[in-house]
């Protein structure tokens, strides 16, 4: 397995021509899948306003037989980690045309959603107070080799049922984990130099697996910060031989089941008494169609996610597909978890554990708007819980 210094090549070149490079990520109609393009400009751009709209050649299907031309919409941009300041990593939406978005463009989508929140057309519903909807999300994720497998597993070495790897150091499994935690690393300092607003990191349990953590960022700017942390990781790996995969459940068994789990407050929650706040959105959260955020939470054709809570495997850590459950500290079996200082606190936020490490953070911020503040997907007969006057 091929190791080497993130940067190596690129760290003796130097540009002296005073152009700047601008690359631009954006994804494709898997909402999973991340691509990127690069260009020159003449100068620093000082904001996202000043970067080009730019078009792109894209595959727009599974099957890969024909191509359309779309159009990038810059929506943010970043320091780049690669390349170096001045030079830029920019976050691009796509567009079919300059008024149309593609159909899987879920950030239009996901704006809209939150500027409902200072005006809601349909209901004619204006808020006394601002929202300011924060997110945080704990991206899970597996270090693979080229046959998609973790590259620490050895299951006739280590028994992955009981094996327990979680945040240890010097743990008898270390196959590999040198090169994970390098990697790790890596992109937790890239991410810091980008503007990537990026909390924590940690290993996790499984073999090959790690953690870090999104946010807080308000409202659509969380998809932007996670789609960007995923694509510096995908760069970093490919500079130490090796892959990251997000998918949910990269192979059957106990330990090999990687989460996407969504934090989720209001200002009114994170004031004093916000746990008032806190319990009315969960109560909203638990009488809603659950399917329907189900289909937010996943974006893989084949419900991948799904499959992960179905699993039989898990020891009872995987929220259920047809069972909704909070609870205060507890992980076991549980949808909506209480952080215990939350709790101590009487203010802050509330964790959502159903959402998979491939999560389209866009599609899941706006649909749990919709579920716990707006009230999209309630069934019959809890209508009431839409009390706007509560959350004032």
């Amino acid at each position: 397995m091929a190791t080497k210094e993130p940067g190596h090549l690129l760290s003796g070149i130097r540009n002296r021509t005073g152009k700047v490079i601008l690359e631009y990520v954006f994804l494709n109609h898997t909402r999973c899948d991340i691509l990127d393009q690069t260009r020159v400009v003449d100068s620093e751009p000082r904001s996202v306003g000043d970067c080009p709209i730019w078009n792109i050649n894209l595959w727009n299907n599974a099957e890969q037989k024909d191509s359309q031309e779309m159009i990038l919409k810059p929506v943010a941009m970043f320091e780049n980690p690669f390349f170096h300041s001045p030079h830029k990593l920019v976050m691009c939406d796509v567009w079919v045309s300059m008024e149309t978005p593609s159909d899987f463009n879920t950030r239009v989508g996901c704006t809209k959603t939150m500027n409902r929140l200072d005006f809601d057309p349909v209901t004619g519903y204006c808020p006394e107070k601002a929202r300011e909807p924060w997110f945080g999300i704990e991206q899970e994720y597996y270090v693979i080799n080229d046959e998609g497998i973790p590259c620490s597993y050895d299951p006739e070495k280590f028994n992955y049922d009981t094996l327990v790897m979680y945040n240890h150091v010097g743990h008898p499994h270390n196959k590999n984990v040198g090169l994970e935690r390098e990697l790790s690393s890596s992109h937790f300092l890239a991410c810091l130099y980008a503007g990537v607003k990026i909390g924590g990191r940690n290993r996790e349990n499984g073999p090959s697996q790690w953690e870090y953590q999104i946010g807080p960022c308000e409202g659509v700017a969380i998809g932007d910060h996670l789609y960007m942390s995923r694509y510096i990781l995908h760069r970093l790996a490919e500079t130490f031989g090796v892959r990251v995969s997000f998918r949910p459940a990269p192979l059957p068994g106990v330990r090999t089941i990687a989460g996407g789990h969504l934090n989720f407050s209001t200002v009114q929650m994170r004031e004093e008494g916000g746990t008032r706040y806190i319990m009315h959105a969960i109560e909203m959260l638990s009488k809603s169609h659950q399917q329907e955020l189900f289909k937010c939470y996943d974006p893989s054709p084949d419900s991948e996610n799904t499959k992960r809570m179905e699993s039989q495997n898990t020891e009872h850590w995987i929220p259920k597909v047809e069972e909704f459950t909070f609870g205060v500290g507890l992980k076991r079996s549980t949808t909506v978890r209480i952080p215990k200082l939350v709790d101590m606190d009487g203010r802050g936020y509330f964790e959502d554990r159903r959402p998979g490490s491939n999560m389209d953070p866009y599609a899941a911020a706006d649909v749990l708007v919709r579920a716990c503040i707006l009230g999209d997907f309630l069934k019959p007969g809890f209508e009431y819980l839409k009390n706007l006057c509560l959350p004032d």
